[in-house]
């Protein structure tokens, strides 16, 4: 059997944009040890995205409103009987140390980024379609071509102030998503709903699908109730909606 698809949605804007820097912090860390100009393209274009999400919101509040949740949230749990002691210990000490480093980070992260003019350079041209060519930037041609080492230190320190609060990403979406289990369900005629819990909603939505399913899932959704329709996959034309029932598996995950 090949491994499933895994979809995911997020059903809330905080998760939203943790989902959305967790996909750039995994670009950058991917190609920045990579050996070619591309990859070290590839590590910047997705750091100036990241800066560009921090500027719009002011993720570091988020960030310490959702560890604060999650601490608050496990501790009552302390007194349960069945409750694995050694598990929620290991969770709450993690997100403390994760809470208390957020917390010394400056209220204006990347300064390191925002003033470091070649990476100015970069940001401003990404807005102009091929932007980014040798003759439009010749520094970053020229740093584009240094050796490997020099770039992998310039980004290492570029994305130091910020390590924390990607590490405090991580781990609150990885206690997100195994707070819930994978369930089968079946979608007749390619379409699934289902009512969710508005006294614990649900944050994020994990649907997994063989590849050789030939369709995917389209997920609108809000508090209240989640609707997925899958649609078979194409190239050209407008998708359609399968006409045959589709099992998958789905977690509906809150914590």
């Amino acid at each position: 059997m090949s491994m499933p698809i895994l979809y995911e949605q997020p059903l809330n804007e905080r998760m939203r944009i943790f989902l959305r820097l967790e996909h750039l912090f995994s670009q950058v860390s991917h190609f920045q040890n990579g050996s070619s100009v591309w990859d070290s393209h590839a590590s910047v274009s997705a750091l100036i995205e990241i800066l560009t999400i921090l500027d719009r919101s002011d993720i570091r509040s988020e960030v310490l409103k959702e560890l604060d949740r999650h601490i608050s949230g496990l501790s009552r749990l302390l007194d349960t009987p069945a409750v694995d002691r050694t598990r929620l210990d290991k969770a709450l000490t993690e997100l403390t140390v994760q809470l208390q480093k957020i917390q010394q980070l400056p209220s204006k992260l990347g300064s390191e980024i925002r003033d470091n003019d070649l990476l100015n350079s970069v940001r401003q041209r990404t807005v102009i379609t091929g932007g980014t060519c040798g003759f439009d930037i010749p520094a970053y041609h020229y740093w584009l071509n240094q050796s490997l080492s020099i770039k992998a230190e310039c980004l290492s320190r570029w994305l130091f102030e910020i390590n924390p609060l990607r590490n405090s990403i991580d781990l609150l979406l990885l206690l997100t998503r195994n707070s819930a289990l994978f369930e089968t369900q079946i979608a007749t005629s390619g379409f699934f709903q289902r009512s969710l819990d508005t006294q614990n909603p649900c944050q994020l939505l994990r649907i997994a699908l063989p590849p050789e399913s030939n369709a995917y899932p389209e997920v609108s959704g809000n508090k209240h109730r989640v609707n997925v329709r899958f649609l078979s996959y194409t190239e050209s034309g407008r998708p359609k909606q399968v006409g045959h029932n589709v099992q998958f598996d789905m977690s509906c995950c809150a914590i």
